[in-house]
């Protein structure tokens, strides 16, 4: 569809399919590799010969400049295209990762892997959800839950296949193998062909005074519901940080320890996509169906402190991916709700600054809950106020 014949609603198919298999690879080479850079950092501390706290500051950056830079991806698709954004993010991460293979230092990562790979990936993520978001209207649930599942999909690819690229080229020889793997950014920037609706035109257009307060109506919703995400987001990130530790206090192996947030990730995974096709098909209002997920991830973290065996909580890490994977297809989708298609791109920049702070804070308050108590499970219970807390919050809405 060209920018010269905008049409007037979104076409919930056609080459909206590849969009979502653009998003989907997305997912898997830019979200997928932040949970799965973690394999390079026993090299990176053996290799220059750093403390933990200073290498995990390449994972830190890298994180929040995925997240935090979100708004400015957003501000340059407006400017310019989703396609445009997405094929120079792909460039630039290739282009911090292959520096990288000249790295002496850990700094020397921070800035190349942390600031410019990450700067990179941030324009990748953003606007590729907001062309699924363009691209679909009454199934936007189940295209957003297809292509985010690229995540799930990644964490059992990414991490084995660095493991082997770093046994056989060293990590420079890996990251350099990482790079050509990002510069496919370009691939996916280029199946995000522009779509222009014609409810877009609107806003170039003088609003009249009903107009305007329905606008500030809508931007007070956008507000509420950033402020529950930020509080959900509190939560759902403690138990990344707690989980294994937790498990290996209760006499459970490291192996099996290990594994638990693999299995969490495979309930993840497979309920993205159910999620988002049974919210566009039961008669219930999406808000709804995600404060239930919400409900239910409180619930699993409540639950942790009282599930004494590795069975338990294998069962409750299964729950734990359902419920997440019932809440997560629908962020986006309630994200173009509150905001409007035609500014869902700045939407979903500012929905994951949200996100960001969200995740930032809550590994530190983990370990501070930690230190007060002597053990894990208050760590589990503010978890689940938190996330409690975001559900009340939606209340409002």
């Amino acid at each position: 569809m060209s920018r010269k014949h905008p049409v007037n609603k979104p076409p919930d198919g056609g080459w909206g399919w590849m969009v979502v298999l653009s998003t989907f690879l997305v997912h898997v080479i830019a979200l997928g590799s932040v949970k799965s850079l973690g394999v390079f950092y026993a090299e990176f501390r053996e290799v220059f010969q750093e403390s933990a706290g200073n290498t995990s500051f390449i994972s830190s950056v890298f994180v929040a400049a995925v997240l935090f830079c979100s708004p400015i991806a957003s501000a340059l698709s407006n400017l310019t295209s989703c396609r445009t954004v997405v094929m120079a993010g792909g460039v630039i991460s290739a282009v911090g990762l292959g520096v990288s293979y000249f790295a002496q230092s850990v700094v020397h990562l921070i800035i190349t892997i942390g600031l410019i790979t990450g700067f990179g990936f941030s324009l990748m993520y953003s606007p590729s959800l907001a062309m699924v978001g363009k691209y679909f209207n009454k199934r936007h649930a189940t295209a957003n839950g297809i292509a985010i599942s690229g995540t799930g999909v990644s964490m059992f690819v990414l991490s084995p296949l660095f493991q082997f690229l770093i046994d056989e080229f060293w990590w420079n020889g890996a990251l350099l193998i990482f790079a050509a793997m990002a510069l496919n950014g370009c691939v996916c920037g280029a199946l995000l062909r522009p779509l222009h609706l014609k409810d877009a035109d609107k806003d170039n257009e003088v609003k009249s005074e009903d107009e305007e307060v329905a606008d500030s109506s809508k931007t007070g919703p956008f507000l509420v519901y950033n402020l529950s995400l930020f509080a959900l987001m509190l939560g759902s990130s403690i138990i990344f940080v707690h989980l294994v530790a937790h498990a290996q206090s209760l006499g459970v192996e490291k192996t099996q320890a290990a594994f638990l947030p693999s299995i969490l990730g495979i309930g993840e995974a497979v309920a993205r996509p159910i999620s988002g096709w049974l919210s566009d098909r039961l008669p219930v209002r999406k808000l709804y169906f995600y404060m239930v997920g919400c409900v239910g991830l409180a619930i699993c973290n409540i639950a942790i402190p009282h599930s004494p065996t590795y069975a338990a909580l294998v069962a409750c890490m299964v729950f734990y991916g359902i419920s997440s994977g019932t809440f997560y297809p629908l962020i986006a989708v309630l994200v173009r709700e509150y905001s409007g298609v035609s500014r869902i791109s700045g939407g979903l920049g500012w929905a994951f600054v949200f996100q960001g702070a969200g995740f930032l804070l809550g590994q530190p308050i983990a370990g501070w809950l930690y230190d007060a108590t002597g053990n894990y499970d208050m760590s589990f219970y503010a978890a689940a106020t938190f996330i409690f807390v975001s559900v009340v919050v939606l209340l409002l809405l």
